[in-house]
This record gives C-alpha cells, structure tokens and sequence, in this order.
C-alpha cells in the first residue's frame, strides 16, 4: 500500500465542500494531546474528519453520528469509565472509515492496537509504548497498517510534530541505508538544561515543564532517559535496523533517588538532586560547553547500537545552541554521508504534537 502524501494540518482541503466527513475519529485521552487534538479539529473549515467520542479513565461517549468537540468534555464527564471489552467490541463494528487516536500513556489502551488494525480500524498515536516494547510486536503493527485498510501512524512518537519518522520511511524506501543517527530526542531535557543554565532551580524547572504539557505524564520517564531510550529504538526500527530495549546502554541523568521517588517525594527528590545539575552546567560552561543528552544510533550489519548519555558538547555547535523545546536529528547515509541530513525544532508541546496527529489523520482521510 502506499504512503498517503504528507499534509501539514493547516493546509486547506482542495476540491469542493465534502457531502460528509471521509474519516471518523475515536481518541482516547482528552488531556494535553488530545485536548489540543480536539481544539484543532473543531477550527478546521470543511473539516474531513470528524469527532465520533471520546474516552478518559473517568468517562467516555462514543456516537457513531458524531459527536462536537465542544460537547465532549461534559458527555465524557456525565459517563461512566471506559470498558474496553465492550468499547473495542462496538468502535470495530463502527459503519464508516474509523481511526483511533490513543493520546494517552496507557498499556492498555496500547494493548488494543492489533485488534483494532486488525478489523480495518486505523490508529494514530503519539504514544511510545507500544512501538518501543518488542521488535517483533512493532513489526506487527508496522504490517498491520501497511496490508490492510487501516493504517499505523507512529510519526509523533518521536519528534512531536516533526518529520522524523516520515523522512526515515523516504530515504529507505528509495534505498538509502542509514548509517547512524545522532539525536537530542527530548524536548523536555533540552527546556531543563536551558532552564538550570540559566540558574532556574531544577525542581522549579521541572516543575514547568510538566504545566506546560513539555513532560511525560510521569517526569521521571524523561529525568532517567527512558524517554529518550525508548525514541532511540523507534528510529533505529524506522530506519529497519533490529534494536530490542537489553541492548541500548546507557547512562542516566539522575539518582536513583530519583528514579524510584514516589510522585508526592519526587519534589523532594528533585530539590536535593538540584545542585549536582547546577555544578554540571557551570562546570560545563567554564569550558565553553553544555551538557546534552544524546542519544547515538550506529548500524552494525542489520543492527543497531544505540548509546544514549549526557554528553558535553560545545556552546557553539548545533546541539550546544538548542533552546527551547528543540530537538536535533542527525542522520548520516549514503547519500547523506558528507554531511548529515538535519531535522531541528521543537520536539515537546501540547501544540505542536496534536498538529502531527491531526496531520496523520488527514492524510489517512484524503
């Protein structure tokens, strides 16, 4: 099957005003993705999807007429909690062209993937889990949505709303071979590092990141790199490299006492853990350099080996002059092997993630 082409979510649709909606859609997770997926959707004029419910851990609605988005928030809470034996049950035999949209960081939901390409229901994801989990499920998935009618769409797994997975997918299906790719993958690290450079505590600094929609639900998935660790396998997967999870090494950012904190003692944690990031930074910036986590992909006859580590590079290379949210992806081929192909901007944001979905799901409609 072949690879619908690339609209961005802001392009208007071309040819006369649509009768009906070419594709339904279903999202499981109102919160900062999904609620920003919604918002998106309801601006759009002559919109070619539309919004047929919507399901949280505390409610959900499903209308095979459709729903507004406007209205979902207070059908969801005026419902009960999702049982999924009966909801998948009901959104396959759902009569029009469906996709699922799983905005949230749940194993189960993640667990419904093949169910549901499986009976021609697509799915678009912003979720690592489960593309991240065993290569043998992801190459599942992967041919699931390649040889039936729905589709798989992973591309804001890694880079939010940039082209990432996408521009992988091209350059090996026009047979480029990937030779490595070296990457800051982790809007939310590059905002704390930029944040504790400019002697922001780092409790108060993550303490942002996760108001403004930049962290993982739990933040402790970005402090210990595990995050990052699970973006460097989907790229390696997208450029058809095997790479399983015991093999990435890596070097962690934080304490243990981090990584195991309860969320109530993770403040605490973060505060005492402040100081060591501060000495990092400055230590850092005494010789012209700043610290970055990155995460290094090199193929080995099929494989990948992925290395993933703080890292002090200098202020003045392109990853020492990230700010923001930004992320940087290099990718290094054959074509590509003078200089590496760059992809750069920001890789975390309610925003700009929800732009990516909404760009898969009108693809999937045109």
């Amino acid at each position: 099957m072949t690879t619908a082409p690339f609209r961005h979510p802001a392009a208007p649709v071309s040819g006369a005003p649509l009768a009906q909606p070419s594709l339904d859609v279903f999202v499981f997770g109102t919160g900062h993705v999904g609620g920003a997926l919604l918002r998106q959707i309801a601006g759009l004029s002559r919109a070619p999807v539309r919004v047929v419910g919507a399901a949280t851990t505390r409610g959900h609605v499903y209308r095979a007429s459709g729903v507004t988005p406007e209205a979902l928030a207070a059908l969801v809470a005026e419902s009960a909690p999702p049982d999924l034996s009966r909801l998948v049950p009901a959104l396959v035999r759902h009569p029009r062209p469906l996709a699922v949209v799983d905005a949230t960081g749940s194993l189960e939901v993640s667990g419904i993937y093949e169910d549901l390409l499986a009976s021609g229901v697509s799915v678009v994801t912003p979720s690592k889990l489960a593309c991240a989990g065993p290569q043998a499920r992801f190459y599942r998935l992967r041919d699931l949505g390649a040889s039936g009618p729905a589709h798989f769409g992973y591309e804001t797994t890694v880079g939010a709303g940039l082209p990432v997975i996408r521009t992988l997918q091209t350059l090996t299906a026009t047979g480029d071979r990937v030779r490595s790719i070296r990457a800051a993958l982790s809007g939310t690290l590059t905002f704390l590092f930029g944040e504790v450079e400019r002697g922001i505590a780092l409790s108060d600094a993550v303490a942002t990141a996760v108001a403004r929609g930049y962290a993982e639900p739990d933040p402790r998935d970005d402090l210990s790199g595990e995050d990052i660790v699970r973006k460097a396998l989907i790229l390696a997967r997208a450029a058809r490299l095997h790479a399983e999870r015991a093999e990435v090494r890596t070097v962690g950012l934080v304490s243990d006492a981090v990584r195991t904190a309860s969320p109530e003692d993770l403040p605490d944690a973060l505060r005492a853990e402040g100081q060591a990031w501060s000495e990092r930074a400055c230590a850092a910036a005494a010789r012209g350099e700043r610290v970055r986590y990155v995460a290094t992909i090199t193929a080995d006859a099929g494989r990948a080996q992925i290395d993933v580590r703080p890292l002090a590079v200098p202020a003045a290379s392109p990853f020492g002059m990230l700010g923001g949210t930004d992320n940087l992806i290099e990718i290094t081929t054959d074509r590509y092997a003078a200089s590496p192909l760059r992809i750069m901007g920001p890789g975390a944001g309610p925003d700009v993630t929800a732009a990516g979905v909404l760009s898969e799901l009108l693809a999937i409609a045109a």
